[in-house]
């Protein structure tokens, strides 16, 4: 009843603006993000961060067509970029540490999870002939292993991009910050960096140097790594504004 309910609704859904559902997503994990500071403080965060990360591997399979954009879009920037205000969140109201600790708590996340559903696909499931009522169990499978099977580019190309592009936005940030530039400028500077290493070193790691069929260094600069990049780049100055209003969110004691 129920999931007959929501399949009915997502196809109402389908016929709205796919930006209108977008924009509706950007705006949900935003204010995600500062309920959960508000009712569980640092905790929180590093909730939100952890089932981000694993989201957003889970969204990228999926392409849209975007009307602003020239090519089909794969899904999940909106999470990833969510995650970078997070970490700025704690870097700029808590301490550096806190941002640090939430890098390899979202890395613990992803891999957990990873190793969970490889050991859950490799479990044999039923024969749908011996068992017939429990046929939509082996479909269910099948989806399972299509969605969660790993893939060893995009899992070596994601971490390493997120290690590496969060660590130097901590950095980055955590310097203009003892430097007393204005939250603005260190937000916006060390997103702007950061997002435009996480972008490059993911984009040619996972379609490029490991994969069997790489696309062209050129072409996948141009279309991937310059294209979402400028799209990631509007949504981190738009997250500005709610760094500032994090300050009003913060716990009444701080954990």
């Amino acid at each position: 009843m129920f999931q007959e309910l929501f399949l009915n609704l997502s196809n109402n859904l389908n016929n709205t603006s796919v930006v209108m559902i977008w924009l509706f997503q950007i705006m949900f994990c935003y204010f995600s993000i500062l309920f959960s500071l508000k009712f569980f403080g640092k905790t929180g965060i590093y909730v939100y961060v952890a089932i981000a990360i694993i989201l957003a591997n889970i969204q990228v399979l999926k392409v849209v067509d975007f009307p602003f954009f020239p090519e089909p879009m794969a899904l999940g920037t909106v999470l990833f970029i969510s995650i970078f205000l997070c970490t700025d969140i704690l870097n700029e109201y808590f301490d550096k540490k806190s941002a640090t600790k939430c890098i390899y708590l979202g890395i613990a996340a992803y891999l957990f999870s990873t190793v969970l559903m490889f050991l859950t696909i490799s479990m044999t499931p039923i024969n749908p002939d011996a068992y017939p009522a429990w046929s939509w169990s082996y479909d269910m499978h099948e989806s399972i292993k299509t969605i969660f099977l790993p893939q060893f580019p995009i899992i070596v190309g994601s971490i390493c991009a997120f290690f590496i592009s969060q660590k130097i936005d901590i950095f980055i940030f955590s310097y203009l910050k003892n430097k007393n530039t204005n939250l603005w400028f260190r937000n916006n500077a060390s997103t702007i960096v950061s997002q435009f290493i996480d972008n490059i070193i993911f984009s040619v790691l996972a379609f490029n140097i490991l994969t069997s069929n790489p696309v062209p260094l050129f072409d996948l600069i141009i279309s991937y790594g310059l294209g979402i990049y400028f799209l990631r780049i509007l949504l981190s100055l738009f997250d500005t504004i709610f760094i500032y209003l994090a300050k009003n969110f913060l716990p009444s004691k701080l954990d």
